[in-house]
């Protein structure tokens, strides 16, 4: 008897549920950890106090990842924060289960909870990850890198840098986040201006 679209919608979602759980992985226990968690960062200038932040092993932007075109990127996301978060991988060509969309390829990650993200990367290029959960407020709070894919043969080139530009929403007062995020102005301008730009540069 064949599926109906309801049917298969909710089978779908309860396996992902399931998928979400943090259940055993044995095969790949020896993952690298990329930690969504709270840390510090000087976003302001030096005579301000450090911004507190969301990010990936608590920097913002979070770490670089480097790769060369044609290999697997394996990450266990580690949630340490007290939402639920996803990785979203912009850009890249992958199966719609690592693609990191809560709801539609995978369950949210828990609070406390993990998820194994195992991909190749067909294409080079300079591409970026972010939180895919509350996106919003999880990505304007830091939860964001730089995703770069090295080709077989680079170009010749005097010097290579990675940019990452962010401008942050900070009180003039402490320097810390304002947390309106919820901002109806902002939502329907799909997205929100920031008072202080912060540029990472890494080699």
């Amino acid at each position: 008897m064949p599926l109906t679209r309801r049917q298969f919608v909710t089978r779908s979602a309860m396996a992902s549920a399931l998928l979400g759980q943090g259940l055993p992985s044995f095969a790949k226990a020896d993952l690298t950890e990329i930690t969504a968690r709270s840390g510090k960062v000087q976003l302001a200038p030096a005579d301000y106090p450090m911004t507190e932040v969301w990010g990936y092993d608590g920097l913002a932007p979070g770490p670089v990842l480097r790769f060369q075109q044609g290999e697997r990127l394996q990450r266990r996301l580690v949630n340490a924060l007290e939402q639920p978060t996803s990785i979203h991988w912009h850009g890249i060509r992958i199966d719609n289960a690592m693609d990191g969309v809560p709801g539609l390829t995978q369950a949210a990650v828990p609070p406390g909870g993990h998820f194994d993200y195992d991909f190749a990367l067909p294409d080079a290029g300079s591409y970026w990850y972010h939180a895919h959960w509350a996106s919003p407020e999880q990505v304007g709070r830091g939860l964001h890198g730089a995703l770069i894919v090295e080709e077989d043969e680079a170009p010749e080139v005097d010097r290579d840098e990675v940019l990452v530009l962010d401008d942050w929403r900070l009180n003039p007062e402490d320097a810390q986040i304002m947390a309106d995020f919820d901002n109806r102005h902002d939502l329907s301008h799909a997205g929100r201006y920031g008072n202080i730009s912060h540029l990472q540069r890494a080699i």
